[in-house]
């Protein structure tokens, strides 16, 4: 027997419910797990009804994070399934189970990264970005790549030469296997280079976001059913900008994005940093406690983040919104 719903739709029901809730532990639940729906039970009452439990299967790091709590946000999940999705005909979700990932050696895994070898292409603390081009839009890339940089979004920009030597060879490759997104730059001669194709099925390969951006040529090939962001070359401001709300939006990324640019704020070295990144925060659906604590200590021990215009109080408006609400003394 198989649940009429699948586990993606049911948890997207529970997370909007969530947000809407100010329930910030059940959002960062909910937004890294892997869920499964199984059949575990059968109930022979009323005709008989089967019976299914949603495993939500989370990283260790999160799990050990709330692992006090998990007994709790058991219950409390499966009380809301039971209100948001009644049982339909002879099924019914009914039970909630919440796990830590087992972490399983792969008998095949490629060559690991040494830590100081990706730090080394990477700056700290923001999110990695590879920017898959052709060599004659390398001055406009770095353009983008610079605008990028004020929402803590750091990029490789590949093919600093036309014909890239061996060495060099081995430093796209570095930054393939350590980025947490790719972004195909789509102009019209995209197709005609050697490495761009080979980049975009790198990615693809390992399971990560390709972000394409049409720029005078439309996706193809196995990303040809994605539609993909428009935009232009000449403005770099405005295409880093739509590239940073992709990459909050999408599941993969939203996590490390949104945790890139609180560290973005904390560290802003320009007014307009600060600006740009409170802003974007100002759209978030979900900000922890612990972003909150340190937006707002951003705006005391950091003397640009402090002095940029509206930005403080901006950011007493975001804590505002997200502050759960007051209990409101009645007696049961």
């Amino acid at each position: 027997m198989q649940f009429p719903q699948s586990a993606d739709a049911v948890v997207a029901t529970l997370l909007d419910l969530f947000r809407n809730q100010g329930n910030h532990t059940g959002c960062e639940l909910l937004e890294n797990a892997t869920a499964r729906i199984e059949e575990t039970d059968y109930d022979q009452w009323e005709g008989g009804q089967y019976l299914f439990t949603l495993f939500l299967d989370l990283p260790m790091k999160v799990f050990a994070r709330i692992e006090s709590e998990v007994p709790k946000m058991e219950k409390l999940i499966a009380g809301k399934v039971e209100k948001v999705l009644p049982a339909s005909g002879n099924t019914r979700l009914r039970y909630v189970a919440i796990k830590p990932v087992m972490e399983e050696p792969a008998k095949t895994v490629p060559p690991k990264i040494a830590p100081v070898d990706a730090e080394r292409l990477w700056k700290p603390g923001m999110l990695r970005l590879f920017l898959s081009h052709v060599s004659a839009e390398k001055a406009r890339v770095s353009k983008l790549k610079s605008q990028l940089l004020k929402w803590a979004v750091d990029s490789f920009v590949a093919h600093e030469d036309i014909e890239p030597n061996q060495e060099w060879q081995k430093e796209i490759e570095l930054a393939l296997r350590s980025m947490d997104a790719l972004v195909a730059l789509l102009t019209p001669t995209f197709h005609e280079s050697k490495w761009t194709d080979q980049e975009v099925g790198f990615a693809l390969g390992n399971g990560t976001l390709v972000m394409p951006v049409r720029l005078g040529l439309d996706p193809y090939g196995f990303i040809g059913k994605q539609q993909g962001l428009s935009g232009q070359m000449d403005e770099s401001e405005t295409l880093a900008s739509g590239i940073v709300d992709l990459l909050l939006k999408h599941r993969s990324t939203a996590v490390k994005t949104r945790e890139a640019l609180i560290f973005g704020f904390e560290k802003a070295e320009s007014f307009n940093a600060s600006i740009a990144i409170s802003k974007k925060l100002e759209g978030m659906k979900h900000i922890s406690t612990d972003q909150l604590r340190r937006m707002e200590a951003a705006c005391e021990d950091n003397a640009i983040v402090k002095k940029s215009w509206n930005v403080p109080e901006r950011v007493q408006r975001i804590v505002n919104h997200f502050k759960p609400p007051e209990p409101d003394g009645s007696a049961f």
